[in-house]
């Protein structure tokens, strides 16, 4: 019987042993700073009553994660280099939408009828060719705001996905415990007793 209590006991100690390497091996990983209730930053965006802690936590990981933050300059580099790409024929555009614009209200001037039927016809079919000569160059506008609104979309996601996991470890590693919750209702109870006893009197 002393043999098998000193077998269980060396046991359990052995078990003990391992579970405390174990942990010393695999030391609690820190919470996120945007998620730490002491942090100044936050405390500040709080005060403001904005508080987008979806940026903070992945803006956390981007000093982590080499590949987001590759992601995040080749985005900024699009952003940035967008204007300059589209310049050029945004300029061009706009000298021809101001020539039919100013060209309609001179035809507005003319006090014949006849002939501003006939300059509207001749400025109409102008502006359907020059339409049909930039349709390309429209169409390539429009699919760079598609992919943009899709990189956006992916974007967002991302951020998301990436950020899930640390706020799901948080909820697990800093639940509060429900003591003081308990203790507070405990002591409703007694002052709603104590209030209660005092009406019957």
């Amino acid at each position: 019987m002393t043999t098998k209590i000193l077998i269980s006991t060396f046991i359990i100690l052995t078990l003990a042993s391992c579970e405390n390497t174990r942990t010393q091996d695999n030391p609690k990983q820190e919470t996120p700073k945007a998620l730490q209730d002491k942090n100044s930053s936050y405390e500040i965006i709080s005060k403001r009553s904005y508080d987008d802690l979806v940026e903070s936590l992945y803006n956390e990981l981007l000093d982590k994660e080499k590949d987001l933050k590759k992601l995040e300059n080749d985005i900024k580099v699009l952003n940035e280099s967008k204007g300059d790409t589209t310049e050029l024929f945004d300029n061009f555009d706009n000298k021809n939408e101001s020539y039919y614009g100013s060209a309609n209200r001179h035809v507005d001037q003319l006090s014949d009828s006849l002939l501003k039927t006939k300059m509207r016809i001749i400025i109409t079919n102008s502006l359907k060719n020059y339409n049909s000569l930039v349709a390309r160059h429209n169409a390539l506008l429009k699919t760079i705001e598609t992919k943009n609104m899709t990189l956006n979309d992916l974007h967002t996601v991302l951020k998301i996905t990436k950020t899930i996991p640390l706020i799901d470890k948080y909820q697990k590693d800093n639940l509060p415990s429900t003591k003081s919750l308990e203790s507070y209702i405990h002591k409703q109870n007694e002052v709603i007793e104590f209030a209660d006893t005092l009406t019957k009197k």
